[in-house]
C-alpha cells in the first residue's frame, strides 16, 4: 500500500502487506485505513508506526469492498457474498 501526496507526486508512506495482494482500501476517520485482502482478512493500519493494529478474521473468500459507517465501525463486502459489520 502506497501513500501519494498529489502536491509533489511522490510517495509519502509504504505499509507492506505479506504475500497477499490487497483488494480494496478504506480512509478511515480516526485517520487510520482499512485494508482487504485475497486471503479473506480486514487489516486496519497505523500511518503514524506503518504497521497494522488490527486483523479481522471472518470472510470466507477475497475481501473485495470496504467501507467507513462513520460510527466507528466498518463494513466489508466479500466474493463469499456476505456483508459484515466490524
Amino acid at each position: 500500500i502506497k501513500i501519494w501526496n498529489t502536491g509533489t507526486g511522490y510517495c509519502d508512506l509504504t505499509l507492506t502487506v505479506q504475500s497477499v495482494r490487497v483488494s480494496s482500501l478504506c480512509a478511515l476517520r480516526d485517520g487510520r485505513l482499512a485494508s482487504g485482502s485475497d486471503d479473506e482478512t480486514i487489516k486496519i493500519w497505523n500511518t503514524g508506526t506503518s504497521l497494522y493494529d488490527l486483523a479481522l478474521t471472518g470472510h470466507s473468500g477475497e475481501v473485495s469492498t470496504l467501507c467507513d459507517l462513520g460510527d466507528g465501525r466498518v463494513a466489508s463486502g466479500s466474493w463469499d457474498k456476505t456483508i459484515k459489520i466490524w
